[in-house]
């Protein structure tokens, strides 16, 4: 069902297991890291056939709010396709577009407003991800938040499984569960 190329299941193990410094996991290094896992998500989820309107459709990682990824998930997605589809990053200031993702990662900045755009994005195959406190509880699909200095995520299966995605095994395997 799954055509995940073991190079990137590794990454993902090791990128989970990656510690820091005592100092703590500065935020370009978190981002960057959050970066390939937005790019490693793309091969843990299936989207229904209808997701896109033709074949030369891109698949679409889009940010709403503040970057803080800044290069980072351009690197991680450039010269890369998702089951034929070219892989583009979109930046976006607000709901208009987000229809167009596949991956909407949801900025820390729209937090005031996150009821209002879970709302808006209901039903439609979009993975949402964020690393806002609570965000998988409010109906977000995979929050990411750090334990012990090391980036992990959250799930919310019942939510991916609402809006037509379908996820791999191997994802809720090394992800915690929200139920």
């Amino acid at each position: 069902m799954f055509n995940i190329p073991y190079l990137r299941i590794i990454l993902v193990i090791l990128l989970f297991g990656w510690n820091s410094s005592q100092a703590g996991l500065p935020i370009a290094k978190e981002y960057q890291i959050k970066s390939v896992f937005l790019y490693n998500f793309s091969y843990f989820i299936k989207w229904p056939k209808t997701t896109f309107n033709n074949n030369n459709a891109p698949f679409n990682f889009c940010i709403l709010g503040e970057d803080l990824f800044k290069r980072g998930i351009d690197l991680a997605v450039k010269n890369e396709n998702v089951n034929g589809h070219i892989s583009s990053v979109k930046r976006l200031k607000n709901l208009k577009n987000t229809r167009d993702c596949q991956i909407l990662f949801i900025s820390k900045s729209e937090e005031d407003d996150l009821a209002s755009i879970l709302d808006y994005l209901d039903g439609y195959p979009i993975l949402t991800v964020s690393d806002i406190n609570l965000f998988a509880e409010q109906g977000g699909m995979i929050q990411f938040f750090k334990r012990n200095e090391k980036v992990k995520i959250l799930i919310n299966p019942k939510k991916v499984k609402n809006t037509g995605l379908k996820i791999s095994g191997n994802l809720l395997r090394i992800a915690k569960i929200y139920r």
